[in-house]
């Protein structure tokens, strides 16, 4: 079967290559099941308690809970120890040994019934708020409370379309300050929504079983399906990039590093 790739910019060669029919997703076991383990205990030592717990705090406390939690995960450098467990997978899909990893791994915990607060990213890819990330690829694991019901959806063969032939708008999220518990947890302080040039309408879910992670291209249209069951869905995620590709320097501002680092 044909590999297909993300359409490249000028001077760079298309990243990153996928399988034709795949939608720009490639899904692997881990091979240290003790990594997936390991971050369900980081994320029980800081939320204990049964979900009810959580439901009615406000969303500043919820959600510098879970940042306290990403800090220690990041702390044990887990990103990069995921990524070099699935090293091999990486550079075939980057099409190099030179893969950058994120400096900063991001905790998902979305909530179930939380009304008129973000929650979760709605339809995006990654080039939409950041230099480069057109040949980036993300890095997602389940980590517990994850079904086909709320996984992650995404827009088969999106990965394919043009930026340009993307129209989107942006408003300010007032749930979300900059800089805050929230943002550095990955939710967006103006989040851009797609008007035009997708179709949203045919949504397909992530099918990442227990042990599994999925790489795919940070091109493709995905989001976070709202949370309809009764537990906290956690999930953690990150970014990664041939050094080839990377044209623009910049500092993350939750980890205070570089954006990219070598794997």
């Amino acid at each position: 079967m044909a590999d297909t790739a993300t359409p490249g910019r000028a001077g760079l060669p298309p990243r990153p290559i996928f399988p034709e029919g795949s939608s720009g997703i490639r899904t692997v076991p881990l091979g240290d099941a003790a990594l997936l383990e390991e971050i369900r205990g980081v994320v029980s030592f800081f939320l204990p308690h049964p979900t009810e717990t959580y439901l009615g705090m406000e969303a500043d406390a919820y959600r510098a809970l879970v940042l306290a939690a990403q800090e220690e995960l990041n702390r044990r450098d887990t990103a990069r120890r995921l990524a070099r467990d699935r090293r091999e997978a990486i550079c075939e899909v980057l099409d190099s040994d030179r893969p950058l990893i994120q400096t900063n791994l991001y905790l998902r915990g979305t909530r179930p019934s939380v009304e008129g607060l973000q929650e979760n990213i709605g339809w995006h890819r990654e080039s939409f708020y950041g230099p480069d990330m057109d040949q980036s690829i993300n890095f997602w694991c389940p980590v517990a409370n994850v079904t086909a019901d709320n996984a992650m959806r995404y827009i088969p063969d999106s990965h394919l379309i043009p930026d340009a032939e993307i129209e989107t708008s942006s408003e300010p999220d007032e749930s979300v300050e900059r800089f805050s518990a929230g943002h550095k947890i990955g939710l967006l302080y103006a989040p851009k929504e797609i008007v035009s040039g997708v179709d949203l309408s045919s949504p397909k879910p992530f099918v990442v079983l227990p042990g599994e992670v999925a790489i795919f291209a940070g091109h493709l249209i995905h989001g976070a399906a709202t949370n309809r069951s009764d537990r906290i869905r956690f999930s953690v995620d990150f970014r990664l990039i041939a050094e080839e590709s990377l044209t623009t320097a910049k500092q993350h501002f939750a980890s205070g590093k570089s954006y990219f680092e070598p794997l």
